[in-house]
């Protein structure tokens, strides 16, 4: 997959009860599109995503030029980033 200064990474959540990827997002990197989703599961605790993290999983499906906006994907296979449940946090 390449990258550059005008590249971004395309990230997926991928449901496993209905074995479905939702709609890309963008991000800087793996560790900013974990943080996004951890940010969301912590403000929205009635989200699917709080509810039932095992369910779930964010995956690296591609880069996005942001210059001429065309999409790579990373020929026929997804990347695993985390499983939504090795991101939440412990309550106090």
């Amino acid at each position: 997959m390449t990258k550059g200064n005008n590249y971004k990474f395309l990230f997926s959540i991928y449901d496993e009860v209905t074995k479905l990827f939702e709609a890309p997002f963008v991000d800087l990197n793996k560790g900013s599109a974990m943080r996004r989703i951890q940010d969301l599961m912590q403000s929205n605790p009635q989200s699917p995503y709080a509810k039932f993290p095992h369910d779930y999983k964010l995956m690296l499906v591609g880069t996005w030029n942001e210059e001429t906006g065309y999409m790579y994907s990373n020929d026929k296979t997804t990347d695993l980033v985390v499983a939504l449940e090795d991101i939440t946090t412990k309550k106090e």
